[in-house]
């Protein structure tokens, strides 16, 4: 296990939260920001921490490839909310260069106005201490037999 990576995993998913935290005061499009360049120093650090290969699938098996792509992503998700937030729960390493996040999300439907909050079990990959990949899951135990860990 790494701690440098469970420290870095544990950073990157606090700007998030701060970048989430804002985004309600002044909704606009990540993505239009990425390709602006116009990121206030949270979304950079954002960015900056995705590897350019970076592979995010959403809990809804939804794969968004490179940071352009994965600011789309994050557009698709706050569009469909009145109101979207993260806290981060729990960071796990699980090997060298893998590690378990649990975070806490919660948000309210754009249309139905309903609130909803779920655990996200996401196994992250870091390579060249950069994030590359990000799994999405409803459970630790999922989470964990899709790496290997738990039969």
């Amino acid at each position: 296990m790494s701690q440098e990576n469970v420290e870095l995993v544990g950073d990157h998913f606090g700007a998030i939260t701060r970048v989430l935290n804002r985004y309600w005061e002044r909704p606009r499009s990540f993505a239009a920001a990425v390709e602006a360049d116009e990121l206030d120093a949270d979304e950079r650090k954002v960015l900056d921490g995705l590897h350019p290969d970076m592979r995010w699938t959403n809990v809804l098996g939804i794969v968004y490839e490179g940071k352009v792509a994965c600011a789309r992503g994050v557009d698709e998700l706050l569009e469909a909310a009145q109101a979207y937030s993260v806290r981060l729960d729990e960071v796990v390493g699980l090997d060298r260069d893998r590690v378990l996040t649990i975070v806490r999300s919660a948000m309210r439907g754009e249309s139905s106005g309903a609130p909803g909050t779920v655990l996200l079990f996401t196994v992250v990959t870091v390579r060249d201490g950069l994030i590359a990949r990000a799994q999405e899951y409803l459970s630790r135990d999922e989470a964990l037999q899709a790496v290997g860990l738990k039969e």
